[in-house]
């Protein structure tokens, strides 16, 4: 096996493409947003990380299945092992995967069969470094691993006391949009596209997030919901219809509190577009004077680039 590239350690254009969380990276911190995406420096993964990767994994699939086999939590929890097995081991031989078995299903869906990817390609080395980031967090067999296990299943068995997911099949899943919007190319993807047709005739669509964290608190409603408000500027871009509301789904919560919702109008899909092309002339004119602000808040506990950081060390860049 080929050995790892390095992560690039000096700096690279802005990319071509502007999606809503590197918005919220450089929103949020602009010496962030350089770390990771102009350094290109990794993020080390975490427990909860991986607890929402993996739930997300079960969430997708569960679609594949009939709406009478989506009655059944256990359609969904059949994910939970075979989705932390391909996220440690990411690549595996067709013979030693039973065919059409849940881990089969993911592998599948992501191509990660032996051979499939290109061992010199960057798709094939984040495979494995996130792998290794996933190993390093627990060991195989151990009593954390079994927690980890044991509270992502939790919170899968948790979403069908949200949703009712044999009463509808998604109209996408996991659905990539890219387009651009007033000189800026925007991008993203949608966990789950939904489309119904009211009493009156009336065709409605819905996006809907899955949120593995804690309930966002009311006055930071208009953060929680940004990534979906993109997303609605997206899909009238590239499919030309108006999202009827955005759907953020705590699947880890209890109603009425799990599913927070917002409707959406023509002010704010004019109001998002203008707030990204803000951000990205933001971006650029960092960009053009290599300064890229350290704004210092209660998230800078949490960041992992805090020791590096000028804000909190003597060192200028």
């Amino acid at each position: 096996m080929s050995s790892m590239p390095a992560p690039p350690q000096t700096p690279r254009p802005l990319p071509v493409r502007l999606s809503p969380s590197r918005a919220k990276d450089f929103l949020q911190c602009p010496q962030l947003f350089y770390y990771k995406t102009i350094l290109g420096l990794p993020t080390p993964s975490s427990i909860p990380m991986a607890k929402g990767t993996l739930a997300h994994t079960a969430f997708e699939r569960l679609f594949d299945h009939t709406k009478e086999e989506r009655r059944d939590p256990a359609t969904a929890l059949a994910y939970v092992e075979p989705g932390w097995e391909v996220m440690v081991n990411p690549f595996a031989q067709r013979d030693d995967v039973a065919p059409d078995s849940p881990e089969a299903r993911i592998r599948n869906k992501e191509h990660l069969w032996v051979g499939e990817l290109d061992e010199e390609s960057w798709e094939f080395a984040q495979a494995h470094s996130r792998a290794a980031e996933y190993r390093a967090l627990m060991a195989k067999g151990s009593p954390e691993e079994a927690k980890f296990l044991i509270d992502t299943a939790k919170i899968v068995e948790n979403y069908f006391s949200i949703e009712r997911p044999w009463n509808f099949d998604p109209e996408a899943r996991e659905l990539h949009l890219e387009a651009e919007s007033l000189g800026v190319t925007l991008h993203g993807f949608i966990d789950r596209l939904d489309r119904y047709t009211t009493s009156t005739g009336e065709e409605r669509w819905v996006i809907s997030d899955y949120k593995t964290g804690k309930v966002h608190q009311p006055r930071f409603a208009d953060d929680a919901f940004f990534q979906l408000k993109v997303y609605a500027v997206l899909l009238k871009l590239v499919e030309g219809v108006t999202a009827h509301k955005l759907r953020l789904l705590y699947v880890s919560a209890q109603q009425p509190d799990a599913v927070q919702e917002l409707l959406v109008d023509d002010a704010i899909l004019e109001s998002t577009q203008r707030k990204m092309v803000q951000i990205w002339n933001e971006m650029k004119a960092s960009e053009a004077e290599d300064m890229w602000e350290a704004k210092q808040g209660p998230l800078c506990n949490w960041c992992h680039f805090k020791p590096q950081c000028p804000a909190f060390t003597s060192s200028k860049r």
